[in-house]
């Protein structure tokens, strides 16, 4: 990931944030699952904050950013591997001439 990716991506997360309905690449139920699975990690995160610190901060963030998937309907992870995806076109073959043998030896 270079960094015109990490800028893109993060230009583009400011504004789903301002215009949400322009922004939406994760569907209904994906949604719906992430919303439900980012406030479980949330919540889980948060009180068990000084039992486990660690544990817990890094379920907080993992469910703040579901939660986040959730709600905006935009997930900046997708959004990055589409435009990778976008750069690898594959390349022409362009066949001109044909050779067939009838002997390896």
């Amino acid at each position: 990931m270079t960094n015109e990716d990490l800028n893109t991506t993060i230009s583009n997360v400011k504004e789903a944030w301002k215009y949400p309905e322009l922004f939406q690449n994760v569907s209904r139920s994906e949604r719906w699952l992430s919303g439900a699975a980012g406030t479980y990690l949330l919540y889980k995160g948060l009180t068990s904050l000084f039992s486990h610190p660690v544990i817990a901060l890094t379920g907080a963030a993992i469910g703040a950013g579901l939660l986040y998937r959730g709600v905006t309907g935009y997930c900046p992870m997708r959004d990055l591997a589409e435009q990778q995806k976008a750069d690898l076109a594959p390349d022409e073959i362009l066949v001109s001439e044909t050779y067939v043998v009838d002997e390896l030896g």
